[in-house]
């Protein structure tokens, strides 16, 4: 029996723990060749979407070792590393490095050279959830292929043991090469630190032979695994940074600073998602001179010599200089909601009614808030001016209006504060977007609280019936856009609904707005009470439950055409499919190509967050028995049931006219995504694809995902589409990116789909009428 290991990804990391855990079990394991050009080539054919470089190299590694004729292939879903940088609570690797085994289980090419479900060997690993987790996770993989999984424990100890005397051997190799550096500092020479993660930096055809190129050039060249940052401590200055690589390379940033002669060089890939992030924040950490290449599969070694010959001329200058020029350093600072009531007004940026909704109830609350004008520059410059790499599209948006806030006359820094979403251990980069912010305005000089909401736990430092008040806000703004879509295609009088929609907006705001319609703790106790047994509950309607009620009736009068349109489900990133500037008003522009559209409700992925908390809490609470696991499973999942019943009664007041347009429930959504991506994997992937099915299974005639340029979820669901499409009778089905350009390219896309569309339409009306 042979099991073949990818050189590629976490094999670096992971491999002085695998490959002796196989070899205990007396199973045989392959090593795929070294990268080559032929590995890269494959790689680059198979690919289904535009990941960074190194995952599309990996792809040509399991074609290697499919060629080699393994009997499986081991690619491990490894969610953490189970060892933080000093000071952090997660250590969260990429999400594409995550998501690697499922898309290439999905990936056409892969699957025809032999790759299947039955010889893909992809336990899925969270290091931080303890020995009992992994072990369970491996006896699953031993038991797939035959084996006999007694001796999975003494395997992972052996593994393990072998994995500590790497690590212990990689320690003392640090300190000899820091011994090294101290010797070259007394001649006031440099070393460079080569910032890359294991699997670029150590395989000379990912990164240009960048390493032999310091080298040659006479310096010494220090990977950061030699790097003694295990004592740095950098939690408290750049708090959000979820990222093991991310927490590495800021700690590192900390070294390079008190090490005179000691320069970085960060190695990073086009479309990198996490670093397009964590290299400004390492920006704002760096005092010298700092270099960062970022590289792809076209690039070529004369733009690296070039670049590296420059960067070393700066640094001869700079230690040349008897007194050093520092740059200042910056630390995020961000806050908690409860840290401004009554002093400050809270800036929430722009996206959707739901906004509104949400600024109504903190001003309800005592809160004062209210929601940023979008800023008339669509094309976000003053966000771009600021900003390097290829961040998220979301961030750019909001951070343009609060740039376009801040340059109004009147605006003073003591008397307002922004509000920015964020998370506390990702996977994606919305985790982000508050720090960046911070980072921001602290450097153009302007002293402004960012405030956050979103994190694990947050919900219960807030009054409860302030949260029940927002869900119901935004759960109604659900309601009212769904009666507004189905009815604008068909109406008679252009802008009826629009107007219809408004009128109830307005009332409902006005209501959350409104200090008299604040939920005291009894009220709060009964309508989560009704909220948790709906269904036993049809009397007396709450104000919310009576105008989406009057909304339905009004509505459900409006003069239409009767005529049947193909129907275009909308999934895809929760800001850019709800942000009409966003994504260029794609719903409007369909429906004028006569089309109707269902959105995914902003509700959605708040729904799924606690639902999918809840599952991990009960299976971490069933492995160690701990009680703060048992009291998030029993808090999540109470919440996770109390929303689903809040969104059963308002969907309840859109009948009769919104019959079948219901919401199926957050796991119903997983149950659905998981035929594409494990549910270990979080975040907005599972959730667009479990989505994607529900729209085939009611029969929608396509679907697009809206996404932000780059975004590493939506490109994940890209990599699913072609597996979807063969699943689903070839459905159409597109992922639109947006950037804040306008692109003739991106509209012939969306026509070539709306035309797929029609045509499938009136086939599948052809089909129907015999």
């Amino acid at each position: 029996m042979r099991v073949g290991i990818p050189r590629g990804l976490l094999f670096n990391d992971f491999s002085p723990f695998f490959i002796p855990f196989f070899n205990y079990l007396g199973i045989k394991t392959i090593v795929s060749d070294e990268t080559n050009r032929k590995i890269i080539n494959r790689g680059l054919e198979i690919v289904p979407a535009e990941y960074c470089f190194p995952v599309k190299v990996a792809y040509g590694h399991v074609d290697n070792l499919l060629k080699k004729g393994v009997d499986f292939i081991f690619i491990p879903h490894i969610a953490n590393t189970g060892e933080p940088t000093r000071g952090y609570k997660y250590c969260v690797t990429c999400l594409w490095t995550q998501s690697t085994p499922d898309l290439m289980i999905s990936a056409p090419k892969l699957i025809k050279e032999g790759l299947d479900r039955k010889n893909l060997l992809s336990p899925s690993l969270f290091f931080d959830w303890g020995l009992n987790h992994i072990e369970n996770q491996m006896k699953k993989t031993v038991a797939k292929m035959g084996y006999s999984t007694k001796n999975v424990r003494a395997a992972l100890q052996e593994g393990l043991a072998n994995k500590k005397k790497f690590d212990k051997k990689i320690e003392e190799k640090t300190k000899e090469v820091f011994n090294s550096i101290q010797s070259k500092c007394k001649k006031n020479e440099p070393s460079f630190l080569v910032m890359a993660r294991p699997y670029t930096a150590y395989d000379a055809n990912v990164n240009n032979d960048i390493v032999n190129k310091i080298l040659d050039a006479g310096y010494l060249a220090i990977p950061l695994e030699l790097a003694p940052i295990g004592s740095i401590d950098i939690s408290k200055q750049m708090p959000k940074m979820y990222w093991i690589q991310g927490q590495r390379k800021l700690a590192a940033i900390e070294l390079l600073n008190k090490n005179t002669n000691l320069f970085g060089i960060d190695i990073t890939y086009f479309a990198c998602g996490p670093d397009a992030q964590i290299n400004q924040q390492m920006r704002c950490r760096t005092q010298k001179p700092f270099l960062t290449v970022e590289m792809d599969e076209h690039t070529g070694d004369a733009g690296i010599d070039t670049r590296l010959q420059a960067f070393f001329n700066t640094v001869k200058s700079y230690l040349g200089v008897e007194t050093k020029q520092t740059s200042k350093v910056f630390s995020v600072k961000l806050k908690g909601l409860d840290k401004i009531k009554g002093k400050k007004i809270l800036l929430i940026p722009p996206m959707s009614k739901h906004n509104d909704a949400l600024s109504a109830v903190f001003n309800a609350y005592g809160i004062q808030s209210r929601v940023l004008e979008v800023s008339p520059d669509e094309t976000m410059e003053r966000a771009r001016s600021c900003t390097c790499g290829l961040v998220c599209t979301p961030y750019l948006h909001t951070t343009e209006a609060m740039l376009n806030f801040i340059q109004k006359p009147g605006f003073d820094q003591k008397k307002f504060a922004f509000f920015q979403a964020t998370t506390d251990c990702g996977p994606c980069r919305l985790g982000q977007y508050a720090s960046l912010e911070s980072l921001l305005f602290q450097k153009k000089g302007i002293d402004v609280d960012i405030i956050t909401g979103g994190e694990l736990d947050s919900e219960f430092n807030l009054d409860m019936s302030l949260l029940v008040k927002v869900w119901c806000g935004i759960t109604a703004v659900d309601q009212l856009e769904k009666m507004r879509m189905h009815t604008r295609p068909y109406e008679d009088n252009k802008g009826t609904s629009d107007q219809i929609y408004e009128k109830y907006a307005k009332r409902l705001i006005d209501y959350l707005a409104d200090s008299k319609t604040n939920f005291g703790k009894i009220k709060t106790i009964l309508t989560i009470g009704k909220a948790f047994f709906h269904n036993l509950f049809d009397g007396k309607s709450p104000t919310i439950e009576k105008i989406l009620r009057k909304a339905q009736e009004e509505f459900s009068k409006v003069k239409r055409t009767y005529e049947e349109k193909p129907k275009i489900g909308i999934a895809g990133e929760f800001f850019v499919r709800l942000h009409e500037q966003a994504n260029q008003y794609i719903i409007r522009n369909l429906e004028k190509k006569g089309m109707e559209t269902w959105l995914a409700p902003a509700t959605e992925y708040l729904i799924y967050s606690y639902y999918i908390a809840s599952v991990f809490a009960k299976e971490k609470f069933s492995l160690n028995r701990k009680k703060e696991n048992l009291r998030k499973w029993i808090l999540k999942s109470t919440l996770y049931k109390i929303l689903i019943g809040y969104e059963h009664m308002l969907f309840k007041a859109t009948l009769p006219y919104m019959q079948g347009f219901d919401d199926i429930t957050a796991q119903e959504i997983v149950e659905n995504g998981k035929e594409y991506t494990r549910d270990y994997i979080v975040g907005e992937a599972i959730v667009s694809m479990g989505k994607a099915v529900d729209y085939a299974k009611r029969g929608l005639d396509g679907i697009i995902s809206v996404i932000p340029f780059n975004c590493m979820p939506g490109l994940i669901v890209d990599g699913f589409v072609p597996k979807f499409r063969k699943d689903n009778n070839n459905i159409p089905f597109v992922s639109i990116e947006y950037d804040g350009f306008q692109d003739s390219t991106r509209e012939m896309r969306i026509d070539t789909f709306v035309a797929q569309v029609k045509d499938r339409y009136e086939n599948k009306k052809y089909t129907k009428s015999y």
